[in-house]
């Protein structure tokens, strides 16, 4: 661990339970270095294996909070690190975090925020904080009082995307769709890989993850080998945006998502079911219900067959995107609610 700060500029504390390579990871790495990138003091608390990933402006305190939420010992390192950091905002992310922090509040007497990333059942934590931000209205809707909510929709940066990725010139007339995802049941592609029967277009599926035999095994007894690829992980995303002519969505349950900003900011089409921000953001005519084989079908039938229309219907959410869901937007919404809770806000660019 670092020695203790000598306060000067607003401090920003980050806590973080996981161990994991997914959406919340990504969120929390980019989230503080952008917050250190603008000027303000940032203390992560997490699992050691994210310190190589975050700037070296960062005060970094290793508390592995991946284990029992109830185990005294992490609890008590888990205090002894927020009071080192000496935060003016504690933030902190997702369920598990939330529920061992809460505890904690009434010792540490500073404004808080916690962010849901997802639907959850069990909400009572959540509400112990002074503020709470929902990745989209759909989560925010399971809180009857929502006075201390604020929405932040997750934002990705705009350069890293669109910048040298135009759409090249199609060498196949054979629409090619992407998903993206991590292997599980939660994103749905046992179920797109179902509706994809009768289906005139190919399929790519980028991503890791426990049910990475099963949706194999699942292509191959339904003699999908020729119309889908699973990929594995693959670190050129941006590139297999601008070679897709559709960007597909299937999940079950889902915050976010991240890829839907990712693909709409490289100009691609989104087909998604009715999951996290999606409702927020595209037209009703390109969401179907989730959890449905014949609904997802139905929407993969009537706009693989009609992309004119697709494309058409997708142009105006371009601008939207740009406007809400780059990362400057969800950096700037997100400092403004720590703003509500005193934190001075800084110029963009200002030296720590």
């Amino acid at each position: 661990m670092n020695n203790p700060v000598i306060k000067t500029i607003p401090r920003i504390t980050m806590v973080m339970a996981g161990d994991e390579e997914g959406g919340l990871e990504k969120h929390v790495v980019e989230l503080s270095n952008g917050l250190a990138e603008r000027g303000y003091a940032v203390s992560v608390i997490a699992h050691a294996k994210y310190q190589q990933r975050l700037s070296k402006d960062i005060q970094f305190l290793a508390v592995d909070l991946s284990k029992s939420r109830r185990n005294p010992l992490i609890l008590w390192q888990l205090y002894q690190a927020i009071k080192k950091s000496q935060p003016d905002v504690l933030h902190v992310q997702a369920n598990k975090a939330v529920s061992m922090v809460a505890p904690l509040l009434k010792w540490l007497n500073i404004p808080s925020v916690a962010t849901l990333h997802n639907k959850k059942n069990k909400l009572k934590a959540f509400l112990q904080f002074d503020r709470i931000i929902t990745v989209s209205q759909q989560v925010a809707a399971q809180f009857e009082q929502q006075g201390d909510v604020r929405v932040v929709l997750n934002g990705v940066a705009i350069d890293t995307l669109s910048s040298g990725f135009a759409k090249p010139e199609k060498s196949s007339q054979t629409i090619q769709a992407l998903a993206i995802g991590r292997l599980v049941t939660a994103k749905g592609f046992d179920i797109l890989i179902d509706a994809w029967q009768g289906i005139n277009a190919t399929l790519k599926i980028v991503g890791d993850g426990p049910d990475y035999q099963a949706l194999a095994q699942q292509i191959q007894e339904l003699g999908l080998q020729n119309k889908i690829e699973l990929l594995g992980h693959r670190a050129d995303i941006p590139a297999l945006l601008a070679q897709s002519d559709v960007f597909i969505i299937s999940s079950r349950n889902e915050g976010g998502p991240y890829t839907l900003a990712e693909a709409l900011l490289t100009k691609t089409p989104v087909l998604s079911t009715n999951v996290g921000m999606v409702a927020e953001v595209l037209p009703q005519a390109l969401i179907c219900e989730a959890d449905n084989v014949t609904a997802l079908h139905e929407l993969l039938t009537t706009y693989l067959s009609d992309m004119p229309t697709l494309n058409s219907l997708t142009q105006p959410v371009y601008q939207f995107t740009q406007d809400h869901l780059s990362f400057n937007a969800m950096l700037d919404n997100t400092i403004a609610v720590y703003q509500e809770l005193g934190l001075s806000v800084l110029k963009q660019g200002t030296p720590q």
